[in-house]
């Protein structure tokens, strides 16, 4: 199939605002236009940052769980009780990240 060209006119401020939202969403200037004309929903993508911060957390939840299940095996409910604590902080970083509704799992958020 091959591509037309629909010639739009535009003010140069409104140029610069539809670039900048297909570069947010990491699309063309043109792919923004046809997914706005089409009714398309496009979401913005995460920047690296918060990528990194999501694999570090993913990563720090990870050794946490092991910790946990060594917490468990040797029975200690201190190390149990602080390590559930780190990874739902680490939950909640993850969910602050990217705007997510998390339930606050820790132990002292149960007490209440």
């Amino acid at each position: 199939m091959k591509g037309l060209v629909l010639k739009v006119y535009l003010f140069e401020e409104e140029k610069t605002t539809i670039e900048e939202k297909a570069i947010a969403t990491g699309v063309t200037a043109s792919e923004h236009l046809r997914s706005c004309g089409l009714r398309r929903v496009l979401t913005a993508k995460p920047s690296a940052d918060l990528i990194t911060i999501r694999a570090t957390a993913g990563n720090l939840k990870s050794e946490l769980m092991m910790l946990s299940h060594l917490a468990k095996e040797t029975n200690n409910q201190q190390i149990l009780d602080t390590v559930n604590n780190a990874i739902a902080l680490v939950d909640q970083t993850i969910a602050a990240a990217f705007n997510l509704d998390v339930p606050d799992k820790s132990p002292s958020s149960q007490d209440k």
